[in-house]
């Protein structure tokens, strides 16, 4: 049974935000090798939505589109999780990504596009629900995501199509941009505006750019579901 909450309307065009009652409590976090970037995501948004009441029972997970099993979190984001987070970077292994996750996810958020690309093949129907972790804070910021008290339940559900119906009304996020290597007076784009490049291979500095990346954008995510249910 699909039930609809309210007409959601942006900058003068009106659209329905679509609620699957049957989906899961998970909110899932998918990259390439689950040992970068999804695992950092994944830890920063448990310790994120476990002081949202709302959130109670729900999950966080990731997993990568071409992991191999049993890998350890890479040391960058082992540094970067401290103390605090000695436990989870000691205990996580990387996973595959598989279909039944997707499916019992309310919300799924990827580290790039080719992720996202992966989960659509995985589950056609997940699309309205997938976005880069760069998209779904760029939507998520476009302006105040309500969710209606019946649906207080699956607030992950709710908040991923919120931001969907804002898909194609709000401008990609905004990409630094860094001096070109021949060319130094010439600043050039760095990436896809809606990833997050997987600076593990690139070399210290990229590397921690991206988990820079990684915070900042689960900082925003963080921010919107904690007013979405204010």
């Amino acid at each position: 049974m699909v039930s609809l909450f309210g007409p959601l309307r942006l900058g003068g065009t009106e659209r329905r935000a679509v609620l699957d009652e049957h989906r899961g409590l998970n909110l899932l976090v998918v990259c390439a090798a689950n040992v970068c970037r999804s695992p950092l995501a994944e830890y920063l948004l448990a310790k994120g939505v476990e002081s949202l009441p709302e959130f109670e029972g729900h999950s966080v997970s990731s997993a990568g589109g071409t992991a191999q099993a049993g890998s350890g979190i890479c040391v960058r984001v082992g540094e970067r999780l401290g103390v605090d987070g000695a436990d989870f970077a000691a205990a996580h292994r990387s996973r595959m990504l598989t279909i039944d996750e997707v499916r019992r996810s309310g919300l799924v958020l990827t580290a790039s596009k080719a992720e996202r690309a992966a989960v659509a093949r995985l589950d056609p129907s997940a699309r309205s629900r997938t976005f880069t972790l760069r998209e779904a804070a760029s939507l998520a910021a476009a302006g105040p995501v309500g969710i209606p008290d019946p649906t207080i339940d699956r607030p992950l559900e709710a908040f991923a199509a919120v931001i969907h119906a804002r898909r194609g009304l709000t401008a990609p996020p905004p990409r630094e941009a860094k001096q070109g290597f021949f060319r130094r007076s010439k600043r050039t784009p760095v990436g896809d505006p809606l990833d997050i490049a997987d600076g593990h291979v690139l070399g210290t500095r990229p590397h921690l750019h991206t988990l820079d990346e990684v915070a900042e954008a689960v900082d925003v995510l963080i921010g919107a579901l904690r007013a979405s249910q204010e």
